[in-house]
């Protein structure tokens, strides 16, 4: 919902020549009059925000934990199926609503997602409001928010695994965060506006797919007819093994590159105007990245303005650039390194959709200990806390970590916000398999910890007599 907001500009700025005139095909945005409803339509999504966050936690909590008591053997498929939504939406959420928020029919979105959530809340109204049939034998002495937090936070276990959850979701949500400014600097490839030879919307809403494929394995193999569904030491395990996996391939992507070359004007670490184009006094830190390249001297420009071009041609979509005063010759849209850079730059696509999909299946098995290592009154309980301590170590101190690395790898800064990085950006990546590894050893050593928590109580039952 809070994509839905009124935003001026949903799109990109348009893209300068030098002289100021703007690129018709890499001008999407258009200035639009003020809007008069702009002051109610904020309050009503602004509480809608709120009223959202407050239907997750009941989601996430009461209606998983109901789901999981009346079928556990079915309670990976429920999980299985809010995290594919999660990271699913996620991925793809803001290219879907931004666009619409500024047109007149912003309307038609608002209705959509109303009937939506209409639906979703008449099934979770129809929950059948009856008592498990051993629930009365469960002991009820200790009932409340704070025992239960007590009981939680009391366990080694959990708090082990809490730190392997933090630990995953930090490497992946950082560094998908900064995915953009990762391509600008490692493949030298525009993000912000589509081109025909470095296509990003496809691999965008392909990636749900196969998230959503690849978590439906999961979650179908751990939802079999036993009685329980998967025991807390098995969820740790296969979650560990799945950060491993993940750990691997973030490896893979750090030291995955090719020879882009340098940008002019950034060839000592920092930008500087190519002095070829100092009179042009550009502005290129409005629309960021958009590279174009001289073909006589195949140097890399930040924009048409920074190479000094004055005109263009659209040939088919394919941009020519003539009068440039950096350049004798023609200039086209891409940086020089685009040929050389399109087959690494598919394969990143590539293993960054299987890291994508394995992180979705990493944090069903680990979410799933929290439903399987507590007592049926401390789940909602459970569930509150992960997703407070997720959002504490991924979205604050973990992003506060990746905001440092940006900084420290900044090429191009302008008013505090870096447009471009350095090609040691690749320390993301290096950090995010260092989070996946430390989170795989965690939760590894979680479920070494319940199965010997496991023989103690087994043992304690049986009077103390040693059945190891």
């Amino acid at each position: 919902m809070i994509l839905a907001f009124p935003f001026a500009r949903p799109n990109p700025p348009a893209v300068e020549l030098c002289g100021g005139e703007t690129i018709a095909p890499l001008s999407r945005s258009t200035d639009l009059e003020p809007d008069p409803l702009v002051v109610p339509r904020t309050v009503f999504l602004a509480i809608s925000a709120v009223v959202c966050v407050c239907t997750k936690i009941s989601i996430f909590t009461h209606g998983l934990t109901y789901l999981d008591d009346h079928e556990p053997e079915k309670g990976a498929f429920f999980y299985g199926i809010l995290i594919s939504i999660q990271l699913s939406l996620g991925l793809s959420g803001q290219d879907v609503l931004i666009p619409g928020a500024v047109r007149d029919d912003w309307w038609v979105a608002q209705i959509c997602l109303s009937m939506l959530t209409l639906m979703f809340a008449i099934l979770f109204a129809l929950f059948p409001k009856r008592k498990l049939k051993d629930e009365e034998n469960e002991e009820r002495d200790g009932d409340g928010f704070f025992p239960s937090v007590g009981r939680i936070l009391g366990s080694k276990y959990l708090i082990l695994q809490l730190g392997a959850v933090g630990a995953i979701s930090a490497a992946l949500y950082s560094f998908n965060y900064y995915e953009s400014e990762w391509i600008h600097a490692r493949y030298h490839v525009e993000t912000e506006r589509e081109d025909l030879r470095s296509p990003n919307t496809a691999a965008k809403f392909f990636r749900p797919l196969v998230i959503i494929f690849f978590v439906l394995i999961f979650r179908t193999h751990f939802s079999s007819p036993r009685s329980t569904g998967p025991k807390p030491n098995t969820a740790s395990r296969v979650g560990g093994i799945t950060a491993i996996l993940v750990a691997i391939f973030f490896v893979v992507l750090a030291f995955m590159s090719c020879d882009t070359g340098a940008v002019a004007g950034m060839e000592t670490g920092e930008f500087v105007n190519p002095e070829c184009s100092s009179q042009c006094g550009c502005n290129s830190e409005r629309y960021r990245f958009a590279p174009v390249c001289a073909l006589d001297t195949t140097t890399t420009y930040f924009s048409p303005c920074q190479a000094g071009c004055s005109e263009y041609e659209n040939l088919n979509s394919f941009l020519l650039f003539n009068n440039c005063t950096c350049s004798a010759g023609h200039t086209v849209r891409g940086a020089c390194a685009l040929p050389t850079c399109q087959l690494v730059y598919a394969l990143y696509q590539v293993f960054y959709t299987v890291i994508l999909a394995i992180s979705g299946a990493s944090l069903l098995m680990q979410g799933m200990v929290f439903l399987r290592a507590v007592q049926r009154r401390d789940k909602p309980v459970a569930i509150g806390v992960l997703m407070a301590s997720v959002g504490l170590l991924a979205n604050v101190l973990g992003h506060l970590l990746y905001m440092l690395i940006s900084h420290l790898t900044c090429a191009f800064s302008v008013e505090g916000v870096c447009r471009f990085h350095q090609p040691s950006v690749y320390s993301m990546a290096l950090v995010s398999a260092a989070f996946c590894l430390c989170s795989a050893i965690v939760s590894i050593i979680a479920g070494k910890v319940a199965v010997a928590n496991k023989a103690v109580q087994i043992q304690a039952l049986n009077g103390g007599e040693d059945l190891s």
